[in-house]
């Protein structure tokens, strides 16, 4: 740094006071590496340097990053992380959360020691014990509860910084089954294109924004969300795109956008309806893509089924495909109903047919009866945007190419979520937006889910070697009768997953048994009766942990130091477990043979030939197979849905009114809710550049530039007496919490934000889930993924704590 210690001090404490001081207080192991002048063996003046050395792995998969990271190793501490080279320079990319592993692996939130908890669960206190007395006791008392209960007494939940690929099979255990987070609009998008996630990932990469004509932002902050991939909207952006954002508050991605539209909270799906009005009444429809590669021709009888060949069966573990029971149409040229894939026939959009007796009308008749409500006029007054702004969106969007980049940590934590991703999936199918240069759908966010992929091996466990059934989703288990009496939290899923903080406290006291896994103490932890000590993914016991698909690039996890304080691989504590119930060989030796495995098991030939050492001369990364071109899922408009088609009509969902989506307000976050007289603000728990989820909260180095506060619009504090810097209390019938409150002009007035994974530690009192909404709509059941968790979908109010 060219850069004087003065000087810096002087231009941070000008910018803002930041504790510059603090974040130059390394110790000295910053510093440039010493010489030291010797003699040699002959005689000659020999300069000897500190032990340096270089080594490549990968960072987060879970912000969808992974970024290959090059790291500076100084006598077996890490000192620098940096980019990676790799093919292509967009993918040699690191944020300011990678830039600060070089002291948060080294923070004072690691869990340096395996804990046994001694006071009363959630009193946070714990004594150290050895890895042999916890694991003994760990599993001692598994098989106790498993002989008394059941294997499946015993549940697993892993995230992706603690990730235990074996461990529930090991045990039998359940998984914890749907999450609840990040599925709620693509619950509603994905069933239409086939997706099986749940995540309403992108049918391109945000590389293919630059083919757009428009690219419509709604619910997502990208710019703050997918950091690594930011320079993608500046290209999009120079090369012509419109950059137009919808969201409620004034956010990071909206002001680098051509355009910002404020929308209501919660009505996603109202905006979406409307511009699908505006594109029939005004025919500025794709008919010949409707009519070839939607189900919108697909005749519907009068109880609201799909009309087919025969009915199904409703044992049958898979539905029948298209092929094997074949959906009916109008044959334009007979105007009688018969088989979608009968040689010769071409569908009708429009009409009426008698099937088997029943009179039966096309799914597209029945959208356009169902859309005639939701005109530009109805909208606005549900999302506040002005109906002749709804109007031009409609039109330009429709002339596209045009891409919807949907997002997590917006309008997916609203219980209406689903319907705004079918809705935004029929705009899609109506304009033939999809699957096109220029024009695509989904999440954009995280270039390793969007980019190109391919599919590696796996270890095999033995045939009988599997994880139980789920009951129910984790979630549900803390008010639903079920057989868990242990459970196993691999990362923070306790503070972060489940919404209404209440009743996950009463859930944790009831169990026998909770164990954290996890390299740092979260919040979650403060309920287990062990917390086990994880490596963090720079450090292993051997020369190589893991391989990863990543943005289009294979990557490894090789070794960069060892594991710190006490600490151990995900591997090493897999494979303790395996050792204590007596089927050790079920798992690899050790990490190297799974990574082996991992290549050599590749389907694509250019990968299962590659070697560790291979990929290592290309410094761990390794380019996919046709990266060269973004990635397009579907150019042949061949889906994978039971019909090969964009299924846009949703048969499961007609008795509850949502075959085609149909506007309902959100569960609780909505205009004329009565509570609204007490809780009059609408707390939004929203995503940001510093934090992954709750992961994070503890770099201090962070911390220095950023701390939970509550945000809100200037006009909503002055008229409760409130200022900023003052610490408030929020509050609902569920619970409360207290936090410093900041005045922000670019909060939507009624709405106040906090970053999602806010929790006890980092807040003045208590965790923000203690007031969040974790209601469920009826139909959540059917939906692909379950119920999203509403965390967004909550009303609160605030005072002066």
């Amino acid at each position: 740094m060219e850069l004087t210690r003065r000087g810096f001090l002087k231009g941070s404490l000008a910018a803002g006071g930041l504790a510059a001081a603090g974040m130059l207080a390394t110790d000295g192991w910053l510093a440039p590496q010493k010489a030291y002048a010797g003699i040699g063996p002959a005689g000659e003046t020999k300069v000897a340097y500190d032990e340096e050395h270089i080594a490549c792995t990968y960072h987060q998969e879970h912000c969808g990053g992974m970024c290959p990271l090059r790291c500076t190793v100084r006598d077996g501490r890490l000192v620098k992380v940096e980019p990676n080279h790799c093919v292509d320079d967009r993918y040699e990319t690191i944020c300011l959360k990678g830039i600060s592993e070089v002291q948060h692996i080294y923070g004072a939130g690691r869990v340096q020691t395996p804990l046994k908890r001694t006071g009363e669960r959630g009193a946070n206190e714990f004594t150290q014990v050895s890895w042999d007395e916890a694991l003994d006791d760990i599993v001692s008392q598994i098989k106790e509860i498993q002989k008394r209960d059941g294997k499946d007494a015993v549940m697993v939940t892993a995230s992706s910084e603690a990730n235990m690929p074996f461990l529930a099979a090991l045990l039998g255990a359940q998984t914890g089954g749907n999450t609840g987070i990040d599925v709620g609009t693509g619950n509603g998008l994905d069933p239409a294109i086939g997706f099986g996630g749940g995540y309403a990932m992108a049918t391109g990469e945000a590389r293919d924004w630059v083919n757009s004509r428009m690219v419509l932002t709604v619910g997502s902050n990208f710019c703050e969300s997918s950091l690594p991939q930011v320079r993608l909207f500046f290209e999009a952006k120079e090369a012509g795109a419109k950059m137009v954002v919808v969201d409620p508050h004034f956010s990071t991605t909206a002001g680098k956008a051509d355009e910002w539209v404020p929308i209501e909270p919660g009505t996603d799906a109202a905006l979406f309806l409307a511009m699908t009005s505006v594109v029939l009444d005004e025919g500025l429809t794709d008919e010949a893509f409707m009519t070839t590669h939607t189900s919108l021709p697909y005749l519907v009888d009068d109880k609201g089924a799909l009309v087919r060949d025969h009915a199904e069966d409703p044992a049958a573990e898979e539905p029948e495909t298209g092929e094997q029971n074949p959906f009916f149409i109008i044959d334009a040229a007979t105007g009688q109903a018969v088989p979608y894939n009968q040689p010769g026939v071409t569908p009708k959009l429009s009409g009426t047919a008698e099937v088997k007796g029943a009179k039966c009308r096309t799914a597209y008749d029945l959208l356009v009866e169902g859309q005639k409500t939701y005109t530009p006029e109805w909208a606005e007054g549900i999302t506040h945007i002005p109906a002749d702004k709804i109007v031009e969106l409609a039109r330009a969007y429709a002339k596209g190419p045009s891409s919807i980049a949907l997002g997590w940590g917006g309008n997916d934590k609203i219980g209406n979520a689903d319907i705004a991703g079918h809705a935004a999936a029929v705009l899609a199918g109506v304009t033939g937006n999809i699957c096109k240069p220029g024009a695509n759908i989904g999440v954009f966010v995280g270039g390793c889910w969007n980019g190109r992929s391919t599919s590696l091996g796996a270890w095999e466990l033995p045939e009988d070697m599997t994880t139980a059934t789920d009951e129910m989703a984790a979630y549900d288990m803390r008010e639903k009768p079920n057989k868990v009496k242990a459970y196993i939290c691999c990362g923070d899923m306790m503070a972060q997953h489940f919404a209404n903080m209440a009743k996950t406290e009463d859930w944790a006291r009831s169990l026998d048994l909770i164990v954290s896994i996890d390299p740092y103490f979260t919040e979650g932890a403060k309920w287990a009766d062990y917390v086990l000590p994880a490596t963090t993914r720079f450090e292993l016991d051997a020369p190589v942990g893991n391989a990863k698909v990543g943005y289009n690039q294979l990557v490894l996890q090789n070794k960069v130091i060892d594991p710190l304080f006490e600490a151990k691989t995900d591997f090493w504590i897999q494979k303790e477990f395996a050792k204590r119930l007596g089927v050790d060989d079920a798992l690899p030796k050790d990490s190297v043979e799974l990574v082996e495995t991992i290549l050599s098991g590749a389907e694509d030939p250019e990968i299962s030939t590659l070697t560790v050492d291979k990929i290592n001369e290309h410094n761990g990364a390794w380019p996919l197979p046709g990266i060269e071109e973004p990635r397009q899922e579907y150019a042949d408009f061949v889906f994978d849905t039971p019909s090969g088609r964009l299924d846009v009509y949703y048969e499961n969902l007609a008795p509850y009114g949502q075959a085609l989506p149909q506007w309902e307000p959100p569960l609780e976050a909505y205009a004329d809710n009565p509570k609204r007289a007490d809780f009059p603000l609408q707390l939004a728990n929203v995503r940001t550049r510093f934090h992954i989820h709750n992961q994070f909260n503890d770099a201090l180095w962070i911390q220095q530039y950023f701390e939970p506060t509550l945000d809100a619009n200037p006009a909503d504090l002055e008229a409760r007496g409130l200022a900023t810097g003052d610490t408030v209390e929020v509050f609902n019938d569920r619970g409360s919490f207290a936090v410093c409150v900041h005045g922000n002009p670019a909060i939507r007035s009624g709405s106040v934000r906090l970053v999602e994974g806010a929790t006890a530690d980092y807040l003045v009192r208590g965790n923000m889930q203690s007031v969040t909404n974790d209601a469920q709509v009826e139909r959540g059941s059917e939906l692909m993924c379950g119920p999203v968790i509403p965390f967004s979908d909550t009303l609160v109010e605030i005072k002066k704590a």
